[in-house]
């Protein structure tokens, strides 16, 4: 048995199976065109304004997509799209947070590389962007504010001199909080770290940094440098934010800094105009977008009348606090004097976050049942925009019909056809085809089972208190293999594929 993880870039479906498109942790070519959402903006709802980022089938970002390739619904009804705008062709501003580890695992080569990386990231910002710099060792420190000044900007990335430790969930935190301050339309993290959490100096978590960087609303692009990076947390707080995690060495830095500045260079901002009134509550949101002649599509969830969440201002460390500043040294940030009410405060909202991100993780399966029939729509419909007649649905018929299936072990020993999927596996009869006896230990949407490139992919949806497991071992996403024993709640199912 193959066990795989897998970082989603959103809560994207593919195309036609409904696909969610892994996210590896090396640059790797899909099999097919990907959407992604990055930022949902409802402030001036009804107007939402999206920024998504649209690639081909080899990765390359595409180009020129125009209002008529794209299509929006809420739920099953279809929205008004105002306008796509290019955000090169319009110029529209960027705001990056480019936050540096300066352990003292940088110290030499790595730093310097990282150093020549960012500078020319700087270097790549149209005149209409900004961009903040922070590091981080043991305390994280802000060293340049938003600007629009290279010169500011390059010549804080130059002085930065690695030792210490790494303070590496403060560091998430402090980049959620400032990137959330700045008014861009578009805006964006670049985090990059060579290893793992290890100062005990402050309060941040693992947890609470995930949940502060989800709550701003703000895709980060990680980068995990060198051979010990905590990738498996840096590609969660990609997954949690719509951005993307990317491995790099020495030698690669400077291609992934110089890809994630394309990246961000051909984004697209979809204007929607939402149904209901400004209430605050939760609604879905799917965009579909035909690249070449094949639709892809991506869901979020957001609330009507609002902004991405505020998040709280970090507390300084004890080592921060206890450190003066050296005579003449200035931050270029907002000096952090919350107090201790502020900081129940704060915890408060972390939990709350992260409770709300839980609640949504459940509800991510229905969302994607939700989105496929208006995929199927969409594929129905001749394109006639150019692509020679041909339709949707011819370019993104499947290759092969699935034949896998979960035979029961024990019990009745009955068996369930998967076919080329989706198959949802849990209790409830409304929203799971595959229905499995009421349990305490099975949610009502519990697995999630496909057929995507001729392999069977399997995502737990259940939450953390309800497990999956393969082999006996915890699944969160895993290819399957025939033989594969997969156990949900007191069911043992084989997994057979005699195709």
């Amino acid at each position: 048995m193959k066990l795989v993880r897998i970082a989603l870039n959103i809560t994207a479906v593919a195309a036609v199976a409904a696909a969610l498109a892994p996210a590896p942790a090396r640059a790797q070519q899909p099999a097919s065109p990907s959407l992604t959402i990055n930022q949902v903006d409802a402030s001036t709802f009804p107007d939402i304004n999206v920024v998504v980022t649209a690639l081909d089938a080899r990765a390359v970002p595409a180009r020129a997509l125009n209002a008529a390739q794209f299509q929006a619904f809420d739920n099953n009804t279809p929205l008004t799209i105002s306008s796509v705008q290019a955000a090169q062709d319009q110029n529209l501003r960027l705001a990056t947070v480019i936050v540096i580890d300066i352990s003292g695992s940088m110290a030499g080569d790595p730093l310097d590389r990282a150093k020549e990386a960012a500078t020319e990231f700087v270097r790549s910002l149209s005149s209409n962007d900004e961009a903040a710099v922070i590091s981080f060792n043991d305390t994280v420190t802000p060293v340049v504010a938003f600007t629009s000044d290279r010169q500011k900007l390059t010549s804080g990335i130059a002085g930065l001199q690695a030792g210490g430790g790494t303070a590496l969930f403060e560091a998430v935190q402090t980049s959620a909080f400032v990137a959330g301050s700045s008014k861009a339309p578009r805006s964006a993290v670049v985090f990059l770290t060579d290893g793992e959490n290890d100062t005990q100096t402050s309060q941040a978590t693992s947890d609470g940094s995930l949940a502060a960087a989800r709550g701003a609303g703000i895709p980060n692009f990680t980068v995990g440098f060198g051979a010990a990076p905590d990738a498996r947390y840096l590609q969660a707080l990609a997954t949690a934010t719509q951005g993307q995690y990317r491995a790099a060495t020495t030698g690669t830095i400077a291609t992934v800094y110089a890809d994630i500045a394309t990246l961000l260079r051909n984004q697209y901002v979809v204007t929607v105009r939402g149904l209901g009134a400004a209430d605050g509550k939760d609604a879905s949101l799917q965009i579909i977008a035909f690249i070449g002649d094949t639709p892809a599509a991506a869901v979020a969830t957001y609330k009507r009348g609002t902004a991405p969440a505020t998040v709280v201002a970090p507390q300084p460390t004890a080592a921060q606090a206890a450190t003066p500043r050296p005579p003449g040294k200035k931050s270029d940030l907002p000096a952090n004097a919350f107090g201790a009410a502020i900081l129940l405060v704060g915890a408060a909202i972390m939990a709350w976050l992260l409770v709300r991100w839980q609640r949504r993780r459940s509800l991510r399966l229905a969302q994607l049942k939700i989105v496929e029939p208006n995929i199927r729509q969409a594929a129905a419909q001749p394109l006639n925009r150019g692509f020679g007649g041909a339709t949707a649905a011819a370019a993104a018929a499947p290759t092969a019909a699935g034949t896998g299936r979960l035979r029961e072990k024990g019990g009745t020993g009955q068996v369930f056809e998967l076919g080329a999927g989706p198959s949802v596996i849990g209790t409830s009869p409304r929203t799971c085809t595959i229905v499995l006896p009421p349990s305490e230990e099975i949610a009502p949407e519990h697995l999630r089972i496909w057929l995507r490139d001729g392999r069977y992919l399997l995502h737990h949806v259940g939450g953390m208190s309800r497990k999956t497991y393969i082999a006996g071992r915890e699944a969160d996403w895993a290819v399957l293999e025939p033989g594969d024993e997969l156990t949900v709640g007191p069911h043992q199912l084989l997994f057979e594929d005699p195709g």
